[in-house]
């Protein structure tokens, strides 16, 4: 059963136990008890179905999780960003320190994972302290 997914892994499975289930005596009669297979198999397709809720109910809570730590992240950047541009427009744009702050914007910008950002970032840090 290679080429099945996992939807119709599940199906298959819960569609046996109806086929026992349902043709219990019949399967009694011709020899065989499948009592003991049809609890395990209930046991079996019930964990499935529960797994795969839990795992629906789970990657939702993960979509909603990523949606909020975009919005707050955004909102972090926004407000840091809003503080940068009061600050140039308080000191005025041509202060060092005022060029320091924008040129960490623009680097953080530009150079997402190269380090460069960081290298910015330490200095205008190191020049605010």
């Amino acid at each position: 059963m290679k080429s099945l997914n996992e939807v119709s892994k599940r199906e298959f499975a819960l569609r046996i136990l109806n086929v026992l289930t349902t043709n219990l005596e019949s399967v009694k009669t011709a020899g065989v008890d499948p009592t003991i297979k049809v609890g395990m198999l209930k046991d079996l397709v019930d964990a499935s179905f529960a797994d795969e809720d839990a795992q629906i109910r789970i990657a939702a809570e993960c979509r909603t999780a990523t949606a909020k730590s975009r919005a707050s992240t955004y909102a972090a950047y926004a407000a840091a960003s809003g503080v940068v541009d009061m600050i140039v427009g308080t000191v005025g744009a041509k202060e060092p320190f005022s060029r320091e702050l924008r040129s960490l914007r623009k680097a953080m910008s530009h150079a997402t994972g190269t380090g460069t950002a960081d290298a910015v970032a330490a200095k205008a840090e190191k020049k605010t302290a």
